[in-house]
């Protein structure tokens, strides 16, 4: 079923969002993070709606598509809810059998804009620039959650721990290759930590590590 109403985009923060007018719950009987194909004038996207409570919900809108938009009025959206996102690894060319490549050595990169932390890391690791890790990450500045992140290793064949190690209140010692989450001054920064070398142009201080996801090499 497609709903379908007019409203205009708001910005919260660096954040651009549509609040649906309609209670969800009872309208689409769904609760939770709900994923949706929504229609924004020309624009086509999936994403999952935002829960505020009481059945309350946000559609997350990007920038790129904001500036296509754009416009300040109110205009016609509609979405229909999907059984989950389109993942970027079901027609990866490389699996855990044949990964992109085996990781023996790091060549430091860097990336000119902010934001890219996550997408660095993971050109690092697999030996592509920034920019083709962010085409085929479908993720642009601050847009690398931790679910993007670890469907990026799966599509590139990179073996990795399922979930995030925390290390708040314990004792603990890096592995010999991890993506590390890092306390920064306004938002969390993901680092490459590679045989005792952090691969990051900030420097980095070990009181400073919320978590870490190991890296599996040879």
């Amino acid at each position: 079923m497609t709903y379908k109403f007019p409203e205009r985009i708001f910005k919260q923060g660096n954040r651009y969002f549509i609040k649906i007018p309609f209670n969800v719950w009872e309208e689409c009987g769904q609760k939770g993070s709900v994923p949706v194909r929504a229609y924004i004038k020309d624009c086509i996207f999936e994403c999952r709606l935002i829960p505020k409570g009481e059945g309350i919900y946000y559609i997350p809108i990007t920038k790129d598509i904001v500036n296509q938009i754009n416009c300040d009025d109110e205009i016609n959206v509609s979405f229909e809810i999907i059984n989950g996102l389109t993942r970027i690894n079901h027609d990866s060319p490389y699996s855990k059998e044949n990964p992109i490549r085996k990781i023996r050595d790091i060549q430091s990169v860097t990336y000119p804009k902010a934001g890219y932390c996550g997408q660095t890391c993971i050109a690092m690791l697999t030996g592509l620039s920034v920019d083709e890790v962010i085409d085929i990450m479908q993720a642009k500045a601050w847009q690398c959650s931790f679910s993007k992140l670890l469907e990026t290793l799966d599509y590139f064949g990179i073996l990795h721990d399922g979930k995030i190690t925390y290390t708040k209140g314990k004792e603990f010692m890096l592995p010999e290759c991890c993506i590390l989450n890092v306390k920064d001054k306004k938002i969390n920064h993901l680092v490459l930590y590679y045989k005792g070398q952090y691969y990051d142009t900030k420097d980095i201080h070990f009181d400073d590590i919320i978590g870490y996801l190991k890296i599996i090499v040879e």
